[in-house]
């Protein structure tokens, strides 16, 4: 069906504003992806990174819904609803409700769509809890659910400040105040914990670099994808491909198993 299509249909449907509870059900949001799908489609690496969001701290900022009828129209707020999904999440969203019309509504998702404010990375988010971590005004879990990393990151990121004492304002980046407080570059540490959590920030600064050059053109091409990796490691693709299954779900290895056992 075509987007106007699609419009006239929800016009025709509409019978006024509508307000319902502050939670809904996921499956209760109704996506309409011709009139209301981001701008460049959804970023895998946007869902990934909400969804840890959604581990450490639980529920995010409500998306915005239109009633239309008994249909709850999802306006804003897509990548929240596929990252509570890959998630998993049994639990009632917070929702708010678009009080406009439905030609409105498609303008407003528009705006909210081409703003140009890139979200918050794991990057920023690091450095913002280590900023919040210096003034010392807050709880373990208010730093946490503001800077959406987890409380045993921020614990461990107490146990850095007190450790530098005095000089640990003088490191304005979580990552450099990591490396001064452990005294070592930390890729030679001993502690696995550390060592896993250190190789976890820098996959995911190296993941925030591919995303801001190809936006979603890797994830939209996972063939081309695989073509570049494979180029680009070259012999250590084995390798790679190894650490790669370790990422997988038990479910997608099955499915895996189950497409190569057809051919």
């Amino acid at each position: 069906m075509s987007a106007g299509e699609t419009l006239r249909q929800l016009t025709e449907q509409f019978t006024g504003p509508t307000l319902g509870p502050s939670e809904m059900n996921l499956q209760d949001i109704e996506a309409v992806a011709e009139l209301f799908q981001p701008r460049g489609g959804i970023s895998e690496r946007h869902v990934s990174e909400l969804m840890k969001a959604i581990k450490a701290i639980g529920a995010l900022d409500p998306v915005t819904v239109m009633m239309v009828g008994k249909r709850a129209i999802l306006i804003d707020g897509h990548h929240r609803v596929e990252a509570y999904s890959a998630a998993k999440w049994s639990h009632a969203v917070p929702v708010r409700y678009f009080e406009g019309t439905p030609e409105e509504a498609v303008l407003a998702a528009g705006e909210a769509n081409s703003k140009a404010k890139l979200p918050m990375d794991n990057t920023d988010r690091q450095n913002f809890a280590w900023r919040l971590v210096l003034i010392d005004r807050h709880s373990i879990a208010k730093v946490a659910r503001a800077s959406g990393i987890s409380p045993a990151q921020v614990t461990i990121m107490r146990r850095a400040k007190k450790t530098l004492g005095e000089e640990a304002g003088d490191h304005g980046s979580w990552f450099r105040a990591r490396l001064a407080a452990n005294g070592k570059d930390l890729v030679c540490t001993r502690d696995t914990d550390e060592r896993e959590q250190w190789m976890e920030q820098l996959a995911d600064r190296y993941a925030d670099e591919l995303t801001k050059k190809f936006s979603t053109k890797l994830a939209l091409n996972p063939e081309v994808a695989a073509m570049a990796l494979a180029s680009y490691f070259g012999r250590k693709l084995p390798e790679v491909y190894g650490f790669l299954r370790e990422h997988l779900s038990e479910d997608d290895r099955v499915a895996i198993e189950v497409d190569n056992d057809e051919f």
